[in-house]
């Protein structure tokens, strides 16, 4: 099978792997949100904080060094297997160690011991890592997708039991820890053929490995506090109250974006490097995933941010109503990093880390300071949108300063890959929020209403202007491509 006709044919399956997490995700989130006060999910958050930063380190940077790297001897396999495992036990045990002083820092004794709970993740999830860098690598997203959906029923079976039993915030981290082992076992089983692991470490047979992962382990540390530097400092200088509120808002138009992206990037990373000596695929790739990805993104992000009024309190609930304006906010964030997204698997999929780990630096040194004062004095809506103009702002440089090194001045194309999309989502947008100014009981048949319309005039609007690139994205999975 041709690598065109396989990379279709993994689509559907990164579908299925982005549609049970979503769906897990949101079984989770609306059953948190019944159950738990808006303070106990801030906590929640700055745990999940904590442990989303240790789990940039668990790998060394070394998983996509096996996707991005197309030759890895079985000694090689077995020695990253190791390392990757050191790595998890390591970050694991500094968890634990850190987890009073982070209490301390929060001035939150709870998290001590939430912290040491979370810190066991570390224990199981590296043993599947290696495992899932080779089904990826080699565009085995069947396998992939059964694991998925299982490790996400168990986590979402697991969070609601204990949910309803009465263990709050540890049911979260409990049921998080039942998803990571079970997607773990799964995942050995699965790559079983790709790989047979021995009892060996060898760190010098795998250093082309470790210098790539040694600037994908800076880049993610850097651009984790970038796009997480907001959720940080609010559960620091305003308290989990506030950053319950802002973690729902990201939860529910951030977080799809993260959970939609997958779909394509996923597949796209492993074809890119297959790709990397030749620009002109390359780039004809690029711009095809850039416009999928937006006319993908556009119409959900803008579309939750104009029903967010009716839709939060009426789903949620109404203590959650605080949340609406920093959806709505977040929206231009999320759209920012859904355009965004591609730019990453490409310049790690040609071996440039150090591009992306220059860009998330200086980023991240501009970034940081600024919103700190703003969140500071002017509260957390002013520094949300100083948020939205960074993000905004990225967009730009990043293809000055990755892209076109790669492949070369497109600038043109580049934009008309994405504005597209999004100028008739905007206009669906503004159809759909100035529905709910009709008087339409009850709000349950209102929200009805307005998703329907949104379905129905950003379908016909992409229909009627813009039957090519329909053309060329239905292209992805048919004998077209």
């Amino acid at each position: 099978m041709s690598l065109v006709a396989r990379a279709r044919s993994a689509l559907p399956w990164t579908a299925v792997i982005t549609g049970s997490s979503l769906a897990a995700r949101a079984l989770i989130t609306l059953a948190a949100a019944r159950f738990l006060p808006p303070y106990e999910l801030g906590l929640y958050a700055i745990v999940g904080l904590v442990l989303g930063f240790a789990g940039l380190f668990q790998d060394g940077g070394l998983t996509q060094s096996v996707i991005s790297r197309q030759e890895a001897r079985p000694e090689q396999l077995s020695s990253l297997h190791w390392c990757n495992v050191l790595f998890g036990g390591a970050v694991g045990l500094a968890l634990g160690l850190a987890s009073p002083a982070i209490a301390a820092l929060y001035a939150e004794p709870r998290l001590s011991d939430l912290l040491l709970l979370a810190a066991l993740n570390f224990a199981v999830a590296p043993f599947g890592q290696i495992s899932q860098a080779l089904l990826q690598k080699e565009l085995g997203f069947g396998r992939l997708g059964r694991i998925e959906v299982a490790s996400n029923a168990a986590c979402a079976a697991a969070t609601l039991a204990l949910l309803a039993l009465g263990a709050g915030i540890y049911g979260l981290i409990l049921g998080q820890l039942a998803g990571n082992l079970a997607r773990s076992i799964l995942l050995r089983i699965a790559a079983r053929a790709l790989v047979r692991t021995r009892l060996r470490l060898r760190l010098g047979e795998i250093k082309p490995f470790l210098r790539f992962g040694f600037f994908q382990l800076g880049d993610r540390a850097v651009n984790f506090f970038n796009a997480r530097t907001d959720q940080l400092l609010i559960g620091w200088l305003l308290g989990p109250e506030a950053l319950g509120y802002y973690n729902m808002a990201w939860t529910v138009i951030v977080e799809p974006v993260y959970r939609i992206n997958p779909i394509v990037t996923n597949v796209a990373f492993p074809v890119f490097a297959r790709r990397q000596d030749s620009p002109a695929a390359l780039k004809r790739g690029f711009l095809i995933v850039t416009k999928l990805l937006s006319t993908t993104n556009a119409p959900v992000v803008l579309g939750l941010a104009a029903i967010a009024p009716v839709a939060v309190p009426l789903v949620l609930g109404e203590r959650w109503t605080p949340s609406v304006p920093l959806v709505e906010l977040l929206s231009i964030v999320a759209l920012a990093r859904a355009i965004f997204n591609p730019v990453g698997s490409l310049v790690l999929a040609v071996g440039r880390a150090d591009l992306s780990f220059y860009r998330t630096v200086t980023l991240f040194a501009v970034q940081t300071p600024i919103y700190a004062v703003l969140l500071s004095t002017a509260g957390l809506v002013p520094a949300t949108w100083f948020v939205c103009l960074v993000n905004v702002a990225a967009v730009p440089l990043a293809y000055a300063f990755m892209l076109r090194p790669v492949l070369g001045a497109f600038l043109r194309d580049y934009a008309r890959a994405f504005l597209p999309a999004i100028s008739l989502a905007l206009a669906m947008a503004l159809a759909v929020r100035l529905l709910s100014t009709a008087a339409i009981e009850p709000r349950a048949g209102l929200l009805a209403a307005q998703l329907a319309l949104g379905a129905a005039l950003y379908g016909g609007l992409t229909l009627l202007f813009r039957r090519e690139d329909v053309s060329e994205i239905a292209g992805l999975v048919t004998s077209r491509t």
